[in-house]
């Protein structure tokens, strides 16, 4: 299935009509959405981040890297940077060797830190 698919399914399965989505989105017209579902969609990180959250599921389920679409935990107090959003996209696209390495990586600073405190 091309992430075109999984946006309009997805789309669907919330009830949602294109102009819904634009507007969930913060697009003023539905025409985006409608080349998104039809066409060759070749998206940017920030576009299908942009889909994934309007759609309240992960951005590896639109690009077609999960089967099922997955919840993402909505925090509406948190706002990440342009580059911690790419930093997410990037860890969840890796493989499971990548994933434990960036996993030691913050359990050490954050032992480090909490180590220097006490």
């Amino acid at each position: 299935m091309t992430i075109a698919e999984r946006i309009k399914q997805r789309r669907i399965e919330l009830g949602l009509t294109q102009t819904e989505l634009a507007h969930k989105m913060g697009i003023t017209s539905k025409t985006t959405i409608c080349k998104a579902e039809t066409k060759d969609f070749n998206p940017t990180t920030d576009r299908v981040c942009e889909f994934a959250k309007a759609l309240e599921c992960s951005p590896a389920y639109l690009m077609g890297w999960e089967e099922k679409p997955t919840a993402i935990k909505k925090i509406s107090d948190i706002t990440l940077s342009p580059e911690e959003e790419e930093i997410i996209f990037a860890y969840r696209k890796a493989d499971e060797v990548d994933k434990n390495s960036v996993r030691k990586i913050l359990n050490v600073s954050i032992g480090e830190k909490e180590s220097v405190v006490s």
